[in-house]
């Protein structure tokens, strides 16, 4: 007849066994329980990159002739204001929304024709900027300018275009700047955004709804979309004056629940 002692020591080894079976331990003096087959492991709470970077602004440029004859002439203060303005860094828009609105009326006037075929004329430029989300003024002048006495009406017109074009680059440069227009533009790039429960349509749905309801953003509008690298880009038009602190601390700050981290 077995003992209880002898028992015992048939017993231990194969509860030893067992629990070995069952168990996996990664760290000296801790077991860790194996996840069962077809058991769903929940991982941490998803996690976004951003970044941002500065963009152009958008402005559009309307040029209207004062009357039926002055065509040719605003069509020539229309190059010199798009120069001036590319060379601003500004991104002249033909359609679309745009950021901020440079209106010009341009017209010409008889001066003088007294020489028979030499024509005098007076230029004008009525220049209007203003905010494009709520139509607020920013700045209005109204520009002149008067050519030599030129052979032919043609070359009159060109002429007075080119006296005034010094005039319209003055205004433009003095005018179209960073602390005359109180916007600014900047492109968000978000990475992984595949992690999002509802799938990458649904993050960028979401975060277009949140960035725009964020104080003094104008208006947030998705750039960019990559579904092989999950990189969603956003380009986002705001009041500078509303984030004196810088634009995306503020993104980050404000929308917690995209547990976004700064690149």
């Amino acid at each position: 007849m077995k003992t209880t002692k002898h028992l015992r020591s048939l017993i231990g080894p194969a509860i030893l066994a067992a629990l070995s079976a069952g168990c996996a331990s990664t760290t000296p003096g801790i077991s860790q329980i194996a996840p069962e087959p077809g058991r769903i492991v929940i991982p941490d709470p998803a996690a976004y990159t951003v970044s941002d970077r500065a963009e152009m602004m958008k402005i559009a440029l309307d040029v209207e002739p004062a009357d039926e004859n002055s065509a040719p002439f605003a069509a020539l203060v229309r190059e010199a204001a798009t120069g001036a303005l590319r060379g601003r860094k500004f991104n002249v828009v033909a359609g679309g929304p745009a950021d901020i609105r440079l209106g010009v009326k341009a017209g010409t006037s008889l001066y003088d024709n007294s020489a028979d075929t030499y024509y005098t004329l007076d230029g004008t430029a009525a220049m209007r900027l203003e905010d494009a989300a709520d139509g607020r003024l920013l700045a209005e002048e109204i520009l002149r300018g008067r050519n030599k006495a030129s052979l032919g009406m043609d070359k009159a017109v060109r002429d007075v275009a080119a006296a005034m074009k010094p005039a319209i680059e003055k205004w433009i440069g003095e005018n179209v700047t960073p602390e005359q227009v109180p916007l600014e533009a900047r492109t968000l790039r978000v990475t992984n955004i595949d992690r999002y429960a509802g799938g990458e349509s649904a993050f960028i749905e979401n975060f277009v709804r949140a960035i725009s309801a964020m104080d003094g953003v104008i208006r947030c509008e998705t750039e960019m979309r990559d579904s092989t690298a999950k990189i969603a880009a956003f380009r986002v038009l705001y009041r500078r004056a509303k984030y004196p602190q810088g634009f995306i601390h503020a993104v980050v700050n404000q929308n917690p629940s995209f547990n976004l981290n700064l690149q």
